[in-house]
């Protein structure tokens, strides 16, 4: 983590197995890597290395990676909705993380609500505007109707220009959602299954050999990982392929010269 963090610039082998350590960090429940995580994810995500790195990743569990983790903790959520550095995508995972935490009891609704005007001066002052949309509809939806005024004048004065139909949903405070949990719709969860997330993957085997007890020794690996990884590294992690004689000549085939005689006839001898 350490090195994309710092550099963003891995190898792929360095990249994949990058990739599933985070995913085995969140199955893990890993809360020590919390803040490595933050730091990973308080980036570009749109055409960069982040978005290399985690790929679609980054819309579908990364909410989930940030509710496990967070133990209830808002502090490093709302840093990431406030970063000057991260993208919209990762703002809006953070944004559905904090919810999340609200609608199980972990955060109360004035914690949140002391957050909230900062949320909307950053995204409007980053031109964030699908992720400051995203919030808006948490905030209709779980109707923190306080701040309904404030954004109607934002889309009068065009700071908020989504189009017609969202910019109506604004101005009538009414998303056709109100009520609506991510959490509830199982979205966000308190728990990841590594092998079954990683199955909807193309090219994962949700039958795969690997165990708990590989996972686990894979998982340890990765925790005892020097701080600078190099080829060397991983090439001690590959798999031994198995062995596959040569295909042997049959005395009437072909012969694999190129004479056109049968091999008896030739090499054979």
């Amino acid at each position: 983590m350490q090195k994309f963090i710092v550099k963003e610039a891995l190898t792929d082998p360095e990249s994949n197995l990058l990739f599933f350590g985070i995913c085995l960090i969140i199955d893990r429940k890993q809360f020590s890597s919390f803040d490595s995580l933050i730091d990973l994810t308080n980036k570009e995500d749109c055409d960069s290395p982040l978005e290399r790195l985690l790929g679609d990743f980054i819309g579908s569990d990364l909410s989930t990676a940030y509710y496990i983790l967070a133990q209830g903790k808002p502090e490093q959520l709302s840093r990431l909705v406030n970063s000057q550095q991260a993208g919209e995508l990762v703002k809006m995972a953070a944004l559905s993380a904090l919810f999340s935490q609200l609608h199980t009891g972990q955060i109360d609704r004035d914690t949140l609500n002391h957050s909230i005007p900062s949320f909307i001066d950053s995204l409007v002052k980053n031109n964030h505007s699908i992720a400051l949309f995203e919030l808006i509809n948490l905030l209709i939806s779980n109707q923190f109707n306080q701040y309904h005024s404030q954004l109607v004048a934002y889309v009068q004065s065009k700071v908020i220009d989504e189009g017609p139909a969202e910019n109506q949903c604004i101005i009538d405070w009414d998303n056709q959602s109100i009520g609506y949990s991510e959490w509830e719709s199982g979205l966000i969860s308190g728990n990841y299954d590594v092998i079954d997330s990683l199955s909807h993957w193309a090219g994962f085997n949700a039958e795969s050999e690997m165990n708990d007890e590989d996972l686990m020794a894979v998982f340890d690996d990765l925790m005892n990982t020097p701080s600078e990884l190099d080829e060397r590294y991983f090439e001690a992690l590959d798999y031994q392929q198995p062995f596959i004689a040569d295909i042997q000549v049959g005395r009437n085939d072909p012969c694999p010269c190129g004479s056109g005689k049968k091999y008896k006839k030739c090499c054979l001898n």
